[in-house]
């Protein structure tokens, strides 16, 4: 009983570290598409 507690909470670990890396993705390719002309440093 033990281990399928460990193995559940295992679990939850790698869900919600796939689950922040695919948001700060989403978030970077959608700051990317915002950057005008304006913004970029020369």
């Amino acid at each position: 009983m033990a281990t399928l507690f460990i193995m559940i909470l295992y679990l939850l670990g790698i869900i919600a570290c796939v689950g922040i890396v695919i948001y700060l993705i989403i978030k970077r390719i959608e700051e990317k598409g915002n950057e005008g002309f304006e913004e970029r440093n020369w």
